[in-house]
């Protein structure tokens, strides 16, 4: 209770002004991937040094006062050290309410003992875990260029649902593109067919999204078929059967209203909260505002693994001021969407907030 009441602290905080600690982080554990996706090149990028397991407990000692940590990838169950990260992450961020993470679902015996091993070790609040599904069978296999790779996601899913609890939730990511942009009721048939009682709500879907630091896809076309991507949102969203009350829910409900001003002039609907409530850190230590802008604060090493140094940066303020400004490259990620709609949910805040240009 003290967690989540602290996080909705700093999001009240938040609808105020900028945050002087991230009360999120995003945490790119390796490149690795098993897969080929056409989107996404990340499995094609140089082999980074990644931060060894000395390293990571150096930086949680020291920086450790996160409310939300994202643990991502490539694929985080390619790394032979993960149930040791996750034992150091426990061990110092006391105040951590929500771990989530995202996974291809391909490795479903290791990828199910590790989500057992931290609800039963571990007293987390709030557990969530994304497998990515991209279309019906072979719509997915052909974006994944994995074969048997739709069969183990869903497969996983089916495993996880059983584990469901107020505890630990499980939803299949679609990451919508020209190719599957219809398929979702289609994919829905084919995996209800598989395992039964699968629901709308089982479902979050995002835009595809281009990055050179960590998609390293910026040199590919954007779909400039808004109408069609909208209408593929639309028809979702008359699907979809959201828990009223859910908090997933209607923050997933409030990024699919919002994806029609992204999609109209791929402008960030929402003031962005990246450098003031979260942060990105790339598996070598290489600090970001988010996933999206390329434009690196520094190594984590240079500031003793200590995130409030870099915080404390004039570097870090302008880049923060620059945010502010819209002068990045403008996105609609539910990595960055997610907090910025947290912090945008008292209009009369935000005005204030714009009047005031608050850059602290």
């Amino acid at each position: 209770m003290n967690a989540l009441l602290g996080l909705a602290k700093n999001i009240a905080i938040n609808n105020f002004k900028d945050l002087r600690y991230p009360h999120r982080f995003t945490y790119i554990l390796t490149y690795r991937c098993q897969f080929k996706c056409r989107i996404c090149n990340i499995w094609n990028k140089p082999s980074a040094e990644e931060m060894t397991l000395e390293q990571i407990k150096k930086f949680f000692e020291k920086s450790n006062q996160f409310y939300w940590v994202n643990l991502s990838g490539g694929e985080i169950f390619l790394r032979s050290d993960l149930a040791e990260i996750i034992e150091v992450l426990f061990k110092n961020c006391k105040r951590l309410f929500l771990l989530d993470f995202p996974t291809n679902g391909f490795q479903t015996t290791v990828i199910l003992d590790t989500v057992k091993r931290i609800l039963n070790t571990y007293k987390l609040p709030k557990l969530l875990v994304t497998v990515s599904l991209d279309g019906p069978r072979q719509v997915h296999e052909q974006l994944r260029n994995v074969e048997g790779s739709w069969l183990r996601a869903v497969e996983t899913f089916r495993q996880l649902r059983k584990l469901r609890s107020r505890r630990f939730e499980v939803f299949f990511g679609m990451t919508l593109q020209p190719e599957n942009k219809f398929s979702f009721p289609q994919t829905i048939r084919e995996v209800d067919k598989e395992i039964g009682a699968v629901k709308t709500r089982d479902f979050h879907i995002n835009l595809m999204q281009r990055s050179e630091h960590y998609y390293g896809n910026a040199e590919m076309a954007e779909s400039q078929d808004t109408d069609g991507l909208w209408e593929s949102f639309e028809r979702i969203a008359r699907l979809r059967d959201d828990f009223p009350l859910s908090p997933v829910g209607l923050l997933e409900r409030s990024y699919q209203r919002l994806s029609r001003k992204y999609l109209d002039k791929r402008v960030t609907p929402l003031p962005c909260q990246a450098l003031s409530a979260s942060f990105f850190m790339d598996p070598s230590g290489n600090v970001y505002p988010c996933s999206i802008y390329d434009k690196p604060l520094g190594n984590i090493a240079d500031f003793d693994y200590d995130i409030r140094m870099l915080w404390d940066t004039e570097y870090r303020r302008r880049s923060r001021k620059e945010i502010r400004q819209g002068s990045c490259p403008q996105c609609w990620t539910p990595c960055e969407a997610y907090q910025s709609i947290l912090a945008n949910m008292l209009p009369f805040a935000r005005r204030m907030k714009i009047d005031q240009g608050n850059l602290s």
